[in-house]
């Protein structure tokens, strides 16, 4: 004689606050902290953690717990500005060695694409790279060449070569205006495809 089935277990629906254990109560020594504190919810959790271990909630107990969340927010901003301060020290150092250097980031058209790179020697780097034409040249190190692949991310083709956007056009447009334009003819593979006039040669 077949058993008769049992009823399907209601599914329950995870995302329902109807089965909240919370629901009409009131979290529990949340009228023991100051309605105005800024680090209530964490003093909150401390209370919590306190519980947990034992330890009977009190004033006293409360008092600790503001206490402890207090110092360890004051002592986090501690390190977060200790943090911050060697950061900008160390960005400070490699920005003085690159100078020390003569660190250049140059701009420089290959084909269709422009490429930004870095480096400490732009003879023998153009030489490798032998470029259609030389853009702008510009003093600085790596900083200055992340930031640059930062701001220009968008007219990314790959690696350090991007499209010749109008932002990017503009920025080298800058340069060659504040710093003169590059006059730069060795190492180069002219293809009559100037985007900028080319500087004359000094008459010998």
């Amino acid at each position: 004689m077949p058993q008769p089935r049992k009823a399907r277990a209601a599914v329950r629906n995870p995302y329902s606050t109807n089965h909240s254990r919370n629901s009409g109560r009131q979290i529990p020594h949340l009228d023991k902290i100051d309605p105005e504190a800024p680090d209530r919810t964490d003093i909150l959790l401390m209370v919590h953690r306190f519980e947990l271990a034992g330890v009977e909630i009190d004033e006293r107990a409360i008092e600790i717990a503001t206490k402890f969340v207090r110092w360890e927010r004051t002592r986090k901003a501690e390190e977060s500005a200790k943090r911050d301060a060697k950061w900008k020290a160390e960005k400070a150092q490699r920005q003085a060695e690159a100078e020390a250097r003569g660190c250049w980031v140059y701009f420089i058209r290959a084909g269709q694409l422009i490429k930004i790179g870095m480096t400490t020697n732009l003879a023998g780097r153009f030489s490798s790279l032998r470029p259609n034409e030389v853009l702008a040249v510009q003093r600085g190190g790596l900083d200055e060449e992340a930031a640059l692949h930062r701001q220009f991310a968008a007219l990314r083709v790959r690696g350090e070569y991007f499209h010749p956007g109008p932002a990017l056009q503009q920025h080298i447009r800058h340069l060659r205006e504040t710093l003169g334009a590059p006059d730069w003819h060795k190492s180069t593979v002219p293809d009559g495809n100037n985007w900028f006039p080319v500087p004359s040669k000094p008459e010998s």
